[in-house]
């Protein structure tokens, strides 16, 4: 996913991609969400969730 890419979800429930941390916590696979954040550099600023790429979050923006 290009860093040009910009997604703005304004729910969890909103989310439709699939590679969203949002979308991983409601499945609850507790493995890829703790695989997700490892080392995280990006933080959603919708949710505050954070993650180690950005194109796991709706609105990433580095830490």
């Amino acid at each position: 996913m290009s860093s040009d890419y910009i997604h703005r979800c304004r729910t969890d429930q909103q989310c439709h991609e699939e590679n969203h941390l949002c979308r991983i916590i409601l499945r609850k696979d507790l493995g890829r969400i703790k695989e997700l954040v490892k080392d995280s550099q990006y933080y959603c600023k919708n949710c505050g969730r954070a993650a180690h790429d950005s194109g796991n979050l709706c609105n990433p923006s580095k830490i």
